[in-house]
């Protein structure tokens, strides 16, 4: 399975299973996040649940996009087998060259303010995310592409879907009227 030898097919394998999980959380945070459309009222629990599904999403996506020889990432996975990572990238639409761009990005929010606090950056923490200049629209497009290419990885190794239930965050305006009503009682 395995290109290069320096890679074993079962942590590859085991690679696999694990960032497929990875991935289906960041859908699922995302979707979450997406649906949180509801107002919050000064510092409630919509408000501390948004935040806490952001921090969680990007942490999960510098998880999942850490380059380095000590990770077991996704850049493990393409290194490991190029072109099984490739053939599934094609089916999602996926640009490994523009990931790899949104990768490195990352690595400057992780450094400097998200997961280290930089002596330097802790001066102005907004600068670091102003510098690595990744969009909204960026983050939602490598979720939804590295769920698509993680699920499309998965049946190729094990021929069957990822399980999983598909959170659509639908719940979240039911629960905003029930505070609401106990809030108007």
């Amino acid at each position: 399975m395995s290109e290069n030898t320096s890679h074993s097919d079962a942590r590859f394998i085991r690679t696999v299973k694990r960032i497929g999980a990875e991935a289906f959380w960041l859908h699922t945070y995302h979707n979450a996040i997406c649906g949180m459309t509801v107002d919050a009222i000064g510092l409630d629990f919509f408000r501390v649940s948004l935040n806490a599904l952001a921090d969680a999403r990007l942490i999960r996506l510098i998880r999942i996009l850490e380059d380095d020889s000590q990770t077991a990432s996704f850049w493990y996975l393409y290194k490991a087998n190029k072109k099984l990572v490739r053939t599934a990238a094609e089916k999602c639409d996926f640009d490994i060259q523009w990931a790899k761009a949104i990768s490195n990005k990352f690595k400057i929010i992780r450094n400097n303010t998200f997961v280290h606090i930089d002596k330097d950056a802790v001066f102005d923490p907004q600068k670091s995310y102003e510098e690595a200049d990744i969009t909204h629209d960026d983050i939602e497009k490598i979720i939804e592409q590295l769920w698509c290419l993680m699920q499309k990885l998965h049946f190729e190794i094990f021929h069957t879907k990822i399980e999983h239930d598909d959170y659509t965050g639908e719940d979240i305006k039911l629960l905003a009227e029930l505070r609401d009503r106990n809030l108007d009682s």
